[in-house]
């Protein structure tokens, strides 16, 4: 007759670890920031403001849709402070802009 098999256990407790739950982060949401003007063959609308990447110091450049369309877009949780440039040094005439995530906003600047 064969010996018993006698399996080891370990009698060390088993650790557990507490896993924080993760931190929910505001949902991205589309943003977008049309423009509605005519600025000339060889200029450019540009942003510049608070919130989805914008600075006040460093305008970014719209994208040119047609001959009277500019757009920006960004993914962002937060809403949008801003105002319009032409070729990045002209700022547009009245205040500023604010727009909450997710939102489209038109925009008819005047220089």
């Amino acid at each position: 007759m064969a010996p018993p098999q006698w399996v080891a256990t370990s009698a060390a407790p088993v650790k557990t670890a507490t896993v924080p739950a993760e931190t929910k982060k505001p949902a991205e949401k589309l943003t977008i920031v049309e423009a509605k003007i005519d600025v000339g063959l060889g200029n450019t609308l540009y942003l510049r403001g608070q919130g989805g990447g914008l600075s006040w110091n460093t305008g970014v450049p719209l994208t040119c849709i047609d001959s009277k369309t500019w757009r920006w877009t960004t993914r962002s949780p937060e809403k949008l402070t801003f105002k319009l440039l032409l070729n990045d040094s002209i700022w547009a005439q009245g205040k500023d802009i604010v727009v909450s995530p997710g939102k489209r906003v038109e925009v008819v600047p005047v220089f």
